[in-house]
């Protein structure tokens, strides 16, 4: 609606009175998706201590992240990325839990291997376990990204019976960078899978040129095998605080809709997005939905897992020292569904 100070001199004082109620009701003028601009959705860590640690993989690594978080009868099963160097080998423990707060190691055993994997395993090429899901027909899919310095990450796929395995990993990726010039050249990493409707919505970050500047691309897919990926990026940077990149989108379902937590630029931040067919975004407000700020100890964040539980939003990241011999733990925050 334009401000009392253009309205023409021909419209008197009830027209435009009639202008500002139809803009209050959400008639013409009005803009009821414009996000306000503090967030609707804030998160809460719960506690300082954190919720997942290396020391309860049993594996002697200094970094850990959540990996693939997959709700399955009500469990919880978490297969975890712990390692010591980045890019460097990288073991993939599974582990429960019923609340998502309290969790037991099942088996300190790797899913799998970068070696296990056709198209990586070679010299300095390792694997990053970053989603999953339970098909309809009970096959149990982790999704991974390559992780390489040199040639552009793609994503992978392996499956098994069940959460212990065995897991065989595809032959072939299952969704790879564009042509030289396209706004996804540069890489695939940092994939969510989540189901809308009658197909699987796979979002990922994407860039034009290796560790450039981050936007989120999609592909979908009916069976969960074949996947086709969007024309276009869903979601590209905008708003201040995200420092004209946007990364790691963790995604789940809301009602009907899909709930999206991202990084920005400077992975301290993370803002929150909402969409009813997972392809038009609209940013919960213009700043950011957690920072350092909120952080339950000192540190930066990385790799995170998302999950909504009967209206829950349970956010687990990955927090702390990428140098030093404090490494890294996994933290939990959790937000209400407005």
């Amino acid at each position: 609606m334009r401000p009392p100070s253009a309205v023409g001199p021909r419209v008197g004082v009830w027209a435009l009175t009639i202008l500002l109620l139809l803009a209050a009701c959400g008639g013409p003028g009005a803009s009821p998706t414009a996000p306000t601009p503090t967030p609707s959705v804030r998160f809460a860590f719960q506690g300082s201590d954190p919720v997942v640690t290396r020391e309860l993989t049993e594996l002697d690594e200094l970094y850990i992240n959540p990996g693939a978080v997959i709700e399955h009868d009500g469990e919880l099963h978490m297969f975890a990325n712990v390692f010591s160097a980045w890019p460097g080998p990288v073991q993939v423990p599974h582990l429960t839990s019923s609340d998502g707060i309290s969790w037991t190691l099942v088996s300190d055993e790797p899913a799998f291997a970068a070696e296990e994997v056709p198209f990586a395993g070679g010299d300095g090429i390792e694997i990053d376990v970053s989603t999953g899901f339970v098909g309809e027909d009970g096959t149990w899919v982790l999704i991974f990204e390559t992780v390489q310095r040199g040639d552009p990450w793609v994503l992978g796929r392996a499956t098994a019976p069940g959460p212990d395995g065995p897991w065989t990993v595809d032959p072939e990726p299952i969704v790879e960078p564009g042509p030289e010039g396209s706004w996804d050249r540069g890489g695939l990493s940092w994939p969510s899978v989540v189901r809308l409707g009658d197909e699987y919505r796979l979002y990922y970050t994407a860039s034009e040129s290796q560790f450039g500047d981050g936007v989120i691309g999609m592909a979908t897919s009916t069976d969960g095998v074949t996947w086709t990926k969007n024309a276009e990026p869903v979601l590209e940077p905008s708003a201040e605080w995200e420092r004209g990149s946007v990364d790691r989108p963790r995604v789940a379902s809301v009602g009907d809709g899909l709930v999206m937590v991202y990084a920005g630029g400077r992975l301290t931040d993370r803002g929150v997005a909402w969409s009813d067919d997972g392809i038009s975004w609209r940013r919960d407000g213009q700043e950011a939905a957690i920072t350092r700020d909120d952080f339950p100890i000192s540190g930066s964040a990385w790799d995170a897992a998302l999950l909504n539980r009967d209206g829950t939003l349970y956010y687990y990241l990955e927090i702390g020292q990428a140098s030093g011999s404090s490494g890294t733990q996994v933290y939990l925050a959790t937000a209400a569904v407005p």
